[in-house]
């Protein structure tokens, strides 16, 4: 059972490739699942928080020693953000840490990731992490194409390949959650995302024949759930109802037989409260025209 005042910290995906969140409370984070879980929280949007740093030497999430205080675009304080010394666009900085120099050191596989017809995004992810890269990001369906000794030459090919029409390096969460609706249908992703491997092929003069399909849809648990019929909620700041999916960082809870669809991440670093499941809940002005 949730303490009824937190912190939420992070969500994500853990090692079995389940939802899970943490919180922090005192200076302790404890882990939760979230599908099948039923939530009544409203999170105080005034202030943000430092969400502490990772340990990657010992595989460790820790609190930040300073409850400090951030702007809304941060979800670490400086100091965090250098013990920490993660920075996926490595590539761009000016100077790379020692963190990141071990990490680009460990295996990376690249890969295309579907979100919607004609929406392939191309990346890099540890090869240790598993898939979890790709479920975080909320990929609809992927290919994994190869994997490489370091991050470094993964990004040379992940440079080359999104230099190609058709393929983008970045998708940002707003746009992820209004794609959310469009229908998906797996065998037109695969042949769109088997015909962009295809075009950087011949593109690249390589050829890519280790590739495997990823399919995400049982992770996110989405099978069975009408996503098309989902309101966006993009401004509340109340999360309740039962979860009945979470496509990357989006979780689509039922209540009162609708299914609303929020951005989970835009909640990390602010502090939540237990409420009354029955506070009343403001549907966004045009989705009230639909009931």
């Amino acid at each position: 059972m949730l303490p009824s005042s937190f912190l939420f910290s992070y969500i994500g995906f853990d090692a079995d490739n389940l939802p899970i969140f943490d919180i922090q409370v005192d200076g302790t984070i404890s882990r939760y699942p979230i599908l099948g879980k039923s939530f009544s929280l409203t999170f105080d949007l005034s202030e943000r928080y430092c969400t502490g740093w990772l340990d990657f030497e010992n595989h460790k999430a820790l609190p930040c020693p300073d409850q400090a205080t951030v702007e809304k675009k941060y979800d670490q304080c400086i100091a965090c953000r250098n013990k920490t010394g993660f920075n996926p666009a490595f590539y761009n900085a000016s100077s790379v840490s020692e963190q990141q120099q071990a990490i680009n050191r460990n295996p990376h596989f690249l890969y295309l990731a579907y979100f919607a017809p004609g929406l392939i995004k191309v990346g890099i992810s540890q090869e240790a992490r598993g898939i979890r890269r790709l479920l975080e990001q909320g990929a609809r369906i992927a290919i994994k194409v190869e994997t490489f000794p370091t991050a470094e030459i993964a990004r040379q090919y992940e440079a080359k390949i999104s230099a190609l029409d058709g393929v983008v390096e970045h998708v940002v969460s707003r746009k992820k959650l209004d794609l959310l609706k469009t229908l998906f249908d797996e065998t037109k992703a695969i042949d769109e995302l088997k015909n962009v491997l295809d075009f950087a092929s011949k593109s690249l003069n390589i050829a890519f024949n280790k590739y495997e399909i990823v399919r995400t849809t049982s992770c996110f648990n989405c099978q069975d759930v009408e996503l098309s019929s989902a309101v966006i909620m993009k401004d509340q700041p109340n999360l309740i109802g039962n979860v009945r999916a979470i496509v990357g960082h989006t979780a689509i809870l039922e209540r009162d037989d609708r299914l609303l669809a929020y951005d989970l991440k835009r909640f990390v670093g602010y502090r939540a409260n237990v409420c009354d499941e029955n506070v009343e809940i403001e549907l966004p002005s045009e989705q009230l025209a639909l009931f």
